[in-house]
């Protein structure tokens, strides 16, 4: 099938017309200089002087529990527990028989009423029901007498990175999977429900390319999420490209991913084996990032640490052996300092296997010259600011938030990719372009967030194209309109480098292409 976009406009060039033929680009030029190779093709399709982007990679978010949020009772909408109450009540009645209610996305930051959800505001929906509902940062959890009971909890728990309180229900970071453990595994068809669930959003968001974590974000066993994905490339049937990002239940289950020949690199360009990745502590959110100091705003709590840095160097050191990456979720400038310690130890001179470190939020300036002197991947989300401008001076005070993050800084000195960490934020490639040149949170109206750490758009639109193909090592083939690249697109109403950078959310994406397939039209 050979396909022309005609009248599109580009940025930084005159050509006005893309072919490509089957997956792969074959021409980009003029009307004028291609006409015999636009009559000889098969389709044509008049843009009308819209934009075209390389296809928009979100370097890390989870796809699979995207769909399995999508899936569930959905709270982000919730300004109070009443309203989670209301929400989940409508959810008891899809349920059969053994379910659990399961929900996501409440941010009591958002309650215009100053509550919280805990354990008795959940009996209130059904103490025969299992109710467990996951915040929207995916690092606490709150549930009913029903789940402490099939969990054999009666009193305070404590765990290794992790906790369940008994009084409130609330389950944080590592005690999660303890949870999660209870519930019954969704088979890998329905597996395959919430990825095709997922990657339809995704596709409406201009989305081709993901770096995903999915082996235990629903499951606890990383088979499943792999068997699935798996059998959607071999079917034909994924409309993005995912490169997983490989996170374990415990060290057992790495080894035993290693001894079934899995490793970096492993699979083709629909699914592929990725990095090694980390949990090394919570979210800013729910003041689980494990800071060095006591959160400003709650001076019982440092946080939490979620691995000890000799797990850390473990793991590690088994991933190099395998020439695998290893990047790290770690958010709190105490997780950062480990991490740093880890790497400085492991690491080649330049990195070149892009080692890395997820999310990029609370640094100081001697953490941010060390990743860049180390030449640490950088797995940002600008979306963030969405949400944390209105929060993270009041977290962790006026000082450290001055040098938090730091986009632009480590834009120049490293390589630097952008995401959404979907579910946490959605994968709306737009209001993160306009949280990345403004800094200012578009919920919460108010002065930019440190505003030298702005990007330019072409900067912003750099770390959501060629930037995520480079850190995905397919820089070669993704993240730029160039013959003999793979023909994914992002086809957007308005230019993004004319559009005020305040009204860069109105930005409509209007199709989408991936590998020659028209995977959305609005």
């Amino acid at each position: 099938m050979k396909t022309a976009m005609i009248h599109c406009r580009m940025h930084g060039r005159n050509e006005d017309v893309i072919i490509y033929e089957d997956q792969y680009i074959t021409h980009v030029g003029n009307e004028a200089d291609l006409h015999d190779e636009i009559s000889d093709c098969d389709e044509i399709i008049d843009l009308r002087g819209m934009f075209v982007s390389p296809g928009f990679v979100d370097s890390h978010m989870h796809l699979l529990e995207l769909g399995f949020y999508l899936s569930s009772v959905q709270l982000d909408g919730c300004t109070s527990v009443e309203d989670i109450q209301q929400a989940c009540r409508k959810g008891l009645n899809t349920l059969d028989e053994g379910d659990w209610l399961l929900g996501r996305g409440y941010n009591e930051d958002r309650f215009i009423d100053g509550s919280k959800p805990d354990k008795t505001a959940l009996d209130a929906i059904s103490t025969d029901v299992p109710i467990a509902l996951t915040r929207a940062c995916g690092h606490v959890m709150t549930v009913n007498s029903k789940v402490l009971e099939i969990a054999g909890i009666t009193e305070d728990f404590e765990m290794e990175g992790g906790r369940i309180i008994y009084e409130t229900g609330r389950v944080e970071e590592n005690a999660i999977n303890l949870i999660h453990g209870l519930q019954k595994e969704p088979d890998v068809e329905k597996l395959q429900s919430f990825i095709l669930k997922g990657q339809e959003y995704v596709n409406a968001c201009g989305i081709t390319t993901v770096g995903s974590d999915d082996f235990i974000s629903v499951t606890h066993d990383y088979r499943g999420p792999l068997d699935a994905y798996e059998k959607l490339s071999y079917q034909g049937r994924l409309t993005v490209r995912v490169n997983q990002q490989c996170e374990f239940a415990d060290d057992q289950a790495f080894a035993s991913f290693l001894d079934d020949g899995y490793t970096f690199d492993v699979g083709n360009d629909f699914f592929r084996i990725g990095p090694l990745k980390l949990i090394l502590d919570g979210s800013l959110g729910a003041r689980t990032a494990a800071m060095n100091h006591s959160y400003q705003d709650d001076s019982t709590t440092k946080g939490t640490m979620c691995m000890d840095k000799q797990d850390m160097e473990r793991d590690v050191m088994l991933a190099n052996r395998f020439n695998m990456p290893t990047i790290a979720h770690c958010i709190g400038d105490r997780a950062v300092d480990e991490w740093l310690d880890v790497l400085q130890d492991h690491i080649c001179p330049g990195n070149p296997l892009h080692h890395g470190i997820v999310h990029c939020q609370i640094l100081r300036e001697d953490q941010i010259r060390k990743i860049i002197d180390l030449n640490l991947s950088c797995y940002y989300q600008s979306i963030f600011v969405d949400y944390d401008a209105s929060i993270v001076s009041e977290r962790v005070g006026s000082q450290l938030a001055e040098t938090s993050y730091p986009f632009h800084t480590l834009y120049e000195g490293t390589l630097c990719s952008n995401g959404s960490d979907a579910p946490v934020e959605m994968p709306d490639v737009m209001k993160g372009l306009e949280c990345a040149v403004t800094r200012k949170s578009l919920s919460f109206p108010g002065k930019a967030m440190n505003p030298k750490e702005c990007l330019s758009v072409e900067e912003a639109m750099a770390t959501y194209t060629i930037n995520g193909a480079r850190q995905l090592f397919m820089e070669d083939r993704i993240g730029a309109i160039k013959e003999g690249y793979y023909a994914d697109f992002a086809v957007l109403d308005q230019n993004p480098y004319e559009v005020e950078t305040d009204q860069l959310h109105t930005v409509r994406v209007m199709m989408t292409v991936m590998d020659g397939r028209m995977v959305y039209t609005r």
